[in-house]
């Protein structure tokens, strides 16, 4: 097997593999509960083991697409502009996702070993921050990965545009699902819904499988 051949391969194995895992652990991971705040943290501290493998996990998964999209930007030629402006969309999305799931994996649960031990007026103060940090940063975080993800999308698909068959088609299918999420996030604004969030995660799933597919069945790749 031609070595650029094998490193495309691994890559297409590496979004597929890495798309499956982080929707496994992220199904896979518990949410916190209680009446109130300090049983809602004790009961975030209990969990924060389990809590923390999963967003470990989920950092894997973004180290792993970070390596394929990367090989697929290499494969698609990165003197070519749309791939270039691709790419570092990608990357500062990424960035931005490996932030959030800091945020959500490990200092929600850490402001929540500080604070749950404390004063009555100290454990409204610590799940204040808890609260901003998961509906207020975290949302907001992920809103702009989104978008940067979608750009990284669209500019993929719009290089693709330029190729023959099977690519030329994922180009079009790129354009579709990189838009679609990017569109739903400014229509909706900080209103965002279950539904809207899996629904984006529907849309990145579907562009993973077809950007594995171009890397898998690729031949070779471009300087």
């Amino acid at each position: 097997m031609h070595p650029h051949h094998a490193t495309a391969r691994h890559a297409g194995i590496a979004i597929i593999v890495s798309a499956i895992a982080s929707i496994a652990a992220v199904a896979s991971d518990s949410m916190a509960s209680g009446k109130d705040a300090l049983s809602i943290m004790q009961s975030m501290i209990a969990l924060q083991q389990s809590h923390q493998l999963v967003h470990i996990v989920a950092m894997a998964c973004l180290g792993g697409l970070m390596f394929g999209y990367t090989v697929l930007a290499q494969q698609l030629g990165l003197r070519r502009t749309p791939v270039l402006l691709g790419l570092i969309a990608y990357g500062m999305g990424t960035l931005l996702m490996l932030i959030a799931t800091v945020v959500d994996g490990f200092i929600g649960t850490d402001l929540a070993v500080m604070f749950a031990g404390k004063s009555p007026e100290a454990v409204k103060a610590g799940y204040w921050m808890i609260q901003a940090a998961s509906n207020v940063v975290l949302i907001d975080i992920a809103r702009v990965s989104w978008v940067l993800q979608s750009v990284a999308a669209v500019c993929w698909a719009i290089a693709l545009q330029g190729e023959r068959g099977y690519q030329r088609a994922v180009g079009v299918l790129g354009l579709v699902v990189g838009a679609l999420p990017a569109l739903a996030i400014v229509m909706v604004g900080a209103n965002m819904t279950e539904m809207v969030v899996v629904g984006i995660l529907l849309l990145q799933a579907l562009w993973n499988i077809a950007a594995a597919t171009v890397l898998l069945r690729s031949p070779s790749s471009r300087s």
